[in-house]
């Protein structure tokens, strides 16, 4: 059935809203920790459990929402997606102590999981491949948005309202999403076959997971020894080696590794993964740089750092739009080009470099991430065939949270071992030679995981040029 384009614009819309209330919820919360722990009267180690949780839940959930809206349609799982968000918002509102309220967080990310899984799926089957581009570009466009309305959304809140309203905001949105949901997106299935769901690959794949991410997770927080990475890594490995030898021999995978052999799926997932790792890394460390080595406050270093999301949300929209019109190859090769320059160009910045060399390379670092991430999972999502994109909508996530989770733990393992100091005592008086020396190696990694990605641009035009 041929879907108008008022139709279409309204299925992006609950898409955007997705998008928007994910990412918005992932970063909202974090300003709100001081304040819960002093009414709670818990120590802020253990209120980071309120965001790790969230964290946690989700790339948990990721490839099982996906692979359900594959089996079941997506329509029913968005909307079950918003109303468990919806309740775990609210549940987090009245919240009186700390178990409850992560309760109320898992809850709300079972919802979050599901809105972050289908979001690029929904948008690449309304879509014609002419102008999906441009659908997805907007898309990215409110992730950066949700990230940069994240902080300034929750102090206005925090400080107006207390912490409750956080969670509160998002009930009265997230239910009206569901009934416009309901309203505009179809109830056809792509695969109207009767499938079993793989239970038995999904508990491999979050064995797998749950033990990488939450020792990923300490060890960043600095809860566990980093000598544990070793034998996480080695049971994660395990996991995963038992999954995909599940998924070949099962009638019913819950991933067909089939599409791993699709060259522009697989790289694009590594290139988006090292993408993320640089990502992560600076958007940990600049606020330091800023706040604990320069002495700017809380207020002006968040607009600097903003620059990079407002650039991003300026760009990426474009961006779409030129992969609707050209090839999408100059486009992810100039993107991370721009971005591996502008880190390198941060690796070398000192106590006393001009603050419009760090707002420029912020300011170029949005320009390259605008200019890849749409025509990336353009080119990842143009592969996919129908029945399959929601289970690769949770893969990409999944890819796109664990760059952000391994880039984070990475970085402050460089950090911690060059400079000699933890990244979790670093606040207030430091030493500031020993702060640099540590802050440089961190950004050529994140300089040379963008130059990596930028390589691998180049692996799928010589591909591409000899299948030609």
């Amino acid at each position: 059935m041929e879907l108008s384009k008022t139709r279409k614009n309204l299925i992006l819309a609950v898409s955007c809203v997705e998008a928007f209330m994910a990412t918005l919820d992932g970063s909202i919360v974090n300003i709100a920790l001081p304040d819960i722990s002093k009414q709670m009267r818990v120590e802020i180690s253990a209120v980071q459990w309120v965001s790790t949780a969230y964290l946690l839940a989700i790339v948990l959930l990721l490839l099982l929402w996906g692979k359900l809206a594959d089996l079941r349609g997506k329509k029913g799982v968005i909307i079950t997606g918003f109303l468990f968000f919806a309740a775990g918002s609210a549940l987090c509102s009245f919240s009186k102590s700390l178990e409850f309220l992560i309760i109320a967080r898992i809850i709300q990310a079972v919802g979050a999981g599901a809105m972050m899984s289908l979001s690029q799926g929904i948008v690449t089957s309304t879509f014609a491949p002419g102008e999906r581009g441009s659908a997805l570009g907007q898309v990215g466009m409110m992730v950066a948005l949700g990230s940069l309305a994240g902080p300034f959304l929750g102090g206005i809140l925090v400080s107006a309202f207390g912490w409750p309203s956080i969670f509160i905001i998002n009930v009265p949105i997230a239910v009206a999403s569901a009934v416009l949901a309901f309203c505009v997106l179809p109830s056809h299935m792509e695969n109207p076959e009767k499938q079993t769901f793989d239970w038995r690959g999904a508990v491999l794949f979050s064995a797998g997971i749950l033990v990488l991410f939450l020792t990923l997770l300490l060890a960043q927080q600095g809860s566990i020894s980093s000598i544990w990475l070793l034998p996480a890594v080695a049971v994660a490995a395990a996991a995963l080696f038992g999954f995909i030898y599940t998924e070949r021999r099962v009638p019913d995978p819950l991933v067909h590794l089939g599409l791993f052999r699709k060259q522009p799926f697989s790289l694009g997932l590594l290139q988006g993964y090292l993408i993320f790792i640089a990502l992560s890394a600076t958007l940990l460390f600049i606020p330091f740089y800023l706040q604990d080595l320069l002495r700017y406050d809380a207020f002006h270093a968040g607009l600097i750092v903003a620059v990079y999301p407002i650039v991003l949300a300026f760009v990426s929209p474009l961006s779409g739009r030129l992969a609707d019109r050209m090839s999408t190859r100059p486009l992810t090769a100039s993107g991370t080009g721009i971005s591996a320059a502008a880190l390198f160009v941060l690796a070398f910045v000192r106590q006393d470099t001009p603050m419009w060399v760090i707002i420029v390379a912020l300011a170029a670092l949005g320009v390259g991430n605008g200019l890849f991430q749409s025509p990336n999972n353009s080119d990842i999502f143009n592969t996919v065939p129908p029945a399959q994109l929601g289970i690769a909508g949770g893969i990409n996530a999944l890819f796109r949270n664990l760059g952000f989770v391994s880039g984070t733990a990475f970085s402050v393992l460089i950090f911690s071992f060059t400079a000699g100091l933890n990244v979790n005592s670093i606040s207030g008086t430091m030493d500031a030679h020993a702060f640099m020396r540590g802050f440089s190696p961190v950004f050529l990694f994140c300089g040379a995981c963008a130059a990596a990605a930028l390589a691998l641009c180049f692996v799928r035009i010589a591909k591409r040029t000899r299948t030609a």
